[in-house]
C-alpha cells in the first residue's frame, strides 16, 4: 500500500527520497508542489523527471479525498461522504451547516464512530481508527 506523502515532515521525506535512491533536495521540490502550488497529482510536478514521478506514484499517494456522495437538505445543510483513499475503502463524513451568523462544519476525525449521534452517518460505520494528522513543517 502506498504511503500518504503528507504524513511526512520535510526531514522525514528527505530520508524517504534517499531510500529511493534520489537526492534529498527533491523532497523540498515536492513540498513546494504540494503545499504552495497545491497540485492534485505527482504528474503535475513538471520540474521532476518522469522516472521520479513514476517512483512517487509507485510509493506514495497525495492523501486526496474523493467525494463519494453529497446530500443537500431543504435548509441548505450539506453532507459529504469522502473516500480517504487509504486503500481500505475507508469513508468519513463532513457536514456544512449555514446559519444567519455564519457557518459550522462538522468534520470526522475517525473512521467510524462509537458515539451514536442520530444526525451522523458515521455512527453506522463500525469504529476502526482515528485519522492520522497532516503535518506541514
Amino acid at each position: 500500500m502506498n504511503k500518504n506523502i503528507k504524513d511526512f515532515n520535510l526531514e522525514e521525506l528527505k530520508k524517504e527520497f534517499e531510500n529511493l535512491g534520489e537526492k534529498n533536495y527533491r523532497a523540498g521540490q515536492v513540498y513546494e508542489w504540494i503545499y504552495q502550488k497545491r497540485v492534485n497529482s505527482f504528474d503535475e510536478m513538471t520540474n521532476l523527471s518522469l522516472d521520479l514521478r513514476n517512483k512517487l506514484n509507485e510509493n506514495f499517494n497525495l492523501g486526496s479525498f474523493k467525494i463519494v456522495k453529497k446530500l443537500v437538505s431543504k435548509d441548505g445543510t450539506k453532507k459529504y461522504l469522502f473516500d480517504i483513499n487509504d486503500g481500505k475503502g475507508s469513508l468519513i463524513e463532513t457536514v456544512l451547516m449555514e446559519y444567519h451568523h455564519g457557518y459550522t462544519v462538522c468534520v470526522s476525525s475517525e473512521i467510524g464512530c462509537p458515539m451514536g449521534c442520530k444526525f451522523c452517518a458515521s455512527t453506522g460505520i463500525k469504529f476502526d481508527r482515528g485519522l492520522t494528522p497532516r503535518r506541514n513543517s
